[in-house]
This record gives structure tokens, C-alpha cells and sequence, in this order.
């Protein structure tokens, strides 16, 4: 009902009274619901954080207390054996790189947050990349026995990105997909040409998949699937909004396609050209059907 300009009906009159009042009623109903709707949103923004921060504890925790044990273990005791020495030494070392890996989690996301966060772009070929990204996953995938494949086009072009922030996107998409994909699984990695302004690359796995809520939860910051005493697997849970967030400064885009029990697609397109005009792929997180566990080259997710 309209509550400004000119009155519709006489002033002072019963059915004009009768519409100021219900025209305030409805602005007021309007407004607590606008308020209701907020104050939900900032608890489960709350919410998150706090189960974020109580698993952060966890997770700093453990990679810090194997420093500091096999540090122990090399200072106090005589140990002579240099196999022994060297076994503690790689020990001390990985638990200081899953740390640091955490801490630079935490950072991105707060740059990412603040609008801090740059890409240094440049004409860039991806094939090297890819090729370096796979060497990396290669051990933790033979660790479960997971066959990780991978289909490059021939003919896949230059695009328009920062290398190391490209690198990081890929390190994340192929680390969840092993570290969610049973034993004796496939992982799927496969790069072509979207079309004249975009270059896709996909990686599909055949692990339990997520629903369109877990999707969607996956995609926010300090969001994960399985928390608390339902946590199956390590992790902070930043590495998909880092990656999402990556995407779109590059101005290109991540989509998930994921179905309970049939598996999980991440999609990343990034522009081929100079053009920061060009439009972007409007693709939204989804619970569609991933593609089959051996996607060919000219197939999308």
C-alpha cells in the first residue's frame, strides 16, 4: 500500500485511518523481518567462525607438537645413527610446511576479506604448470593407491594469469579431490579451450560427492562439511573460497558440479586474452551430475 504523496482517501475518514495504520504495520513487519534475516546470517556467520577457530587449534597444534618432539628427541638423545637423523630432519621439515601451509591459508583469506589481495597477470602457458602441479599430488595420490590421469589439448592456449596464484588454485582443487576420493580411485584432470575468451580446466574424482548445501557451504569461507566430531579428514576447509576468490580476481571463474555418491567436478575458467572487458562465466555452485570418471577433452563438466 502506497504510504507517500497524496492520500488516496480522505483524511480523517475511517477507511483512511484504516490504511495509515496497516501501511505502518506493514513497514514495521517488513523492517523486523529485514532485521531477523541479519541477525541470523551474522550467528551462522559467527558460528562458522567460531568452528573454525576451534579447529584451527587442532590443526595448528599437531604440526607443532612434531616440531617440537623430534626437535626433542634430536637434542636430548644420543643419536648416532645418521638414518635416524635424517628420518626426524624430514619429520621436523614436513610438519613445518603443513604449518606454513595453514598460516598462508589463514593469510589469503584475510587479504581476500580485506581486498588486499593482488595477481601479478602475464601471458602464461599452462602445460608446465599442470605438468608441475601433477609431480606434487603424484605421491600423497600413490599413498591410497589413486590413479591420477590427466588430458591436456594439444592445442591449449596462452592465458592471461598469475603463475604462482594459478599454481596454488590447482594444488587445492587436486588436494581435495585426493584427499576425498577412496582408495584405489581416479582423479581426472583434464585442460582445453572453453571458447575464444576462456580456457577450462576440469578435475573430477569418484569420491562420495555433496549435496547442493554442502556445495554451498563448501564455497564460504571458514564453511566445511564434515566438522566436529563428524570430521573425517584433515584440513582447514579455506582451500575452495581461496580458489573461488583466486578465479574471480583473475577474472575468470570456479564452478563445483556434485552429486552424493556419484563424485565431485571443480570447473576453473580463466581468460585467454588481455581483455579485462570480456564477460564473465556466470556459473553458480551446483549439485548437478558430475561427468563420467574419464571425461574426454572436448566434454565439460
Amino acid at each position: 500500500m502506497r504510504t507517500y504523496g497524496n492520500h488516496w482517501f480522505k483524511e480523517g475518514s475511517l477507511i483512511g485511518e484504516f490504511s495509515d495504520h496497516f501501511c505502518s504495520a506493514a513497514s514495521r513487519r517488513k523492517s523486523a523481518l529485514s532485521l531477523s534475516a541479519a541477525k541470523v546470517e551474522a550467528e551462522l556467520a559467527s558460528k562458522a567462525k567460531s568452528e573454525f577457530i576451534a579447529n584451527m587449534s587442532h590443526e595448528l597444534r599437531t604440526p607443532l607438537n612434531a616440531i617440537i618432539g623430534f626437535s626433542e628427541m634430536l637434542g636430548t638423545l644420543k643419536i648416532s645413527d645418521p638414518e635416524r637423523v635424517h628420518q626426524y630432519s624430514g619429520y621436523i621439515k614436513e610438519a613445518a610446511e603443513h604449518l606454513l601451509s595453514l598460516i598462508n591459508g589463514i593469510l589469503d583469506v584475510s587479504k581476500i576479506q580485506a581486498g588486499k589481495l593482488q595477481v601479478d597477470c602475464e601471458d602464461l602457458n599452462l602445460r608446465p604448470i599442470i605438468e608441475s602441479c601433477l609431480l606434487i599430488i603424484d605421491a600423497k595420490a600413490r599413498e591410497k593407491s589413486i590413479a591420477v590421469r590427466h588430458q591436456v589439448a594439444a592445442d591449449l592456449p596462452l592465458v592471461f594469469a598469475d603463475r604462482l596464484r594459478v599454481k596454488q588454485i590447482l594444488i587445492n582443487i587436486m588436494s581435495n579431490a585426493i584427499k576425498f576420493t577412496p582408495e584405489n580411485g581416479t582423479v581426472m584432470l583434464a585442460a582445453r579451450r572453453h571458447d575464444d575468451e576462456f580456457l577450462l580446466i576440469s578435475v573430477s574424482d569418484d569420491g562420495p560427492g555433496m549435496s547442493a548445501v554442502e556445495v554451498d557451504m563448501a564455497l564460504r569461507p571458514f564453511g566445511q562439511v564434515n566438522q566436529g566430531f563428524n570430521k573425517r579428514h584433515e584440513g582447514t576447509g579455506l582451500g575452495l573460497p581461496i580458489s573461488l576468490a583466486l578465479a574471480r580476481l583473475h577474472n575468470g571463474n570456479l564452478s563445483v558440479a556434485s552429486e552424493q555418491g556419484k563424485g565431485t567436478c571443480v570447473s576453473l575458467f580463466l581468460p585467454i586474452y588481455r581483455n579485462q572487458d570480456a564477460e564473465i562465466p556466470t556459473i553458480e555452485a551446483t549439485a548437478a551430475a558430475p561427468p563420467a570418471a574419464n571425461p574426454v577433452v572436448n566434454q565439460d563438466c
